[in-house]
C-alpha cells in the first residue's frame, strides 16, 4: 500500500513539474514577446508622430539661387543697345517660402544684382551724351527684395514640383558706373574711363513679373515699373524694361 502511495505520488509531482515548466516555459515566451511589441510599437508611433515643417513641400522651405536675364524690349530713339550677353543681368540670392496650402504659398527673396546696359555706339544716341566710344555701358549693383504669390499645379511629394510665381519688387541701386572704352594714343595699349555715383540713374526701382518653374529650373520675366533715370533726367530717352531669363535654385 504504501508503495502504491509513493508511485502515485512521483506520478502527481512529475505531472505537477512538467506542467509548472510548461506554464513557465509559455509565461517567458509570453513576456518576451511582450517586450519585442512593446520596443517595436514605441519605435512606429515615435517616427509616424514627428511633423516635420521645413521641406520642398512643407510649411517653410529655404534655399539659395542664381540666375541670368538678358535686356529685352524696345528702347527710346537715343538710347539703343547692343542685346545678347553684353546687356545682361546676373541675380545671386536666397528664398523663403511659406506653404498656405497645397496649391498656394508666399515666397520672399533678397538678392545681389549686377545689371549691365551695353550702348550701342551709333549716330543720334543720346544716353548718357552724344559722344561715341569704342564701347559703353551703364551698370548698376543693386539689393533687391521680391515678394511672390505662388500657384503649384500637379501631383508632387515632399518636392517643390511645377508652380507659377507672381512677382512683385524693389531694389536700391548701393553702386553706379559709366565705363568707356577708346582708342589709345601713340605707346598706350589701352584706354578706359569709368565714373562712378552717378547721378542721372535712378536708385530705387520696382519691378513685377513672372516666374515659371519645375522643381529647381525656371524661367524668370520681370518688367521695369519705374523709369531708369532719375528725376531731373526725365527727358531722356528711356532704357528697355523687360529682363528674360533663367533661375536654378541651390539645395
Amino acid at each position: 500500500m504504501s508503495g502504491n502511495f509513493d508511485f502515485l505520488a512521483s506520478q502527481f509531482t512529475g505531472l505537477v513539474f512538467r506542467r509548472g515548466s510548461l506554464l513557465l516555459m509559455l509565461l517567458m515566451g509570453a513576456a518576451q514577446t511582450a517586450r519585442a511589441q512593446q520596443v517595436l510599437v514605441q519605435a512606429n508611433v515615435a517616427n509616424d508622430t514627428v511633423k516635420t515643417t521645413f521641406g520642398p513641400n512643407r510649411r517653410w522651405f529655404g534655399h539659395g539661387y542664381v540666375a541670368l536675364g538678358l535686356v529685352a524690349g524696345p528702347a527710346e530713339t537715343g538710347a539703343a543697345l547692343c542685346y545678347g550677353f553684353p546687356s545682361a543681368e546676373a541675380r545671386v540670392g536666397g528664398r523663403l517660402k511659406l506653404r498656405l496650402s497645397q496649391s498656394v504659398a508666399l515666397c520672399g527673396d533678397l538678392a545681389y544684382a549686377y545689371q549691365r546696359y551695353e550702348l550701342a555706339q551709333e549716330a543720334g544716341k543720346r544716353v548718357p551724351a552724344p559722344t561715341l566710344h569704342q564701347r559703353e555701358n551703364l551698370a548698376l549693383h543693386q539689393l533687391a527684395t521680391e515678394v511672390a504669390l505662388r500657384l503649384n499645379y500637379g501631383r508632387r511629394g515632399n518636392a517643390i514640383g511645377s508652380y507659377l510665381d507672381l512677382l512683385a519688387g524693389g531694389s536700391w541701386a548701393v553702386g553706379t558706373r559709366h565705363t568707356t572704352e577708346d582708342v589709345p594714343a601713340p605707346g598706350i595699349s589701352f584706354l578706359e574711363t569709368t565714373e562712378s555715383g552717378l547721378p542721372y540713374l535712378r536708385r530705387f526701382g520696382g519691378s513685377a513679373g513672372v516666374r515659371l518653374g519645375l522643381d529647381r529650373y525656371a524661367l524668370v520675366a520681370r518688367y521695369r515699373l519705374t523709369p531708369a533715370f532719375a528725376s531731373d533726367y526725365a527727358a531722356w530717352p528711356e532704357l528697355p524694361r523687360w529682363v528674360v531669363g533663367i533661375e536654378v535654385g541651390v539645395f
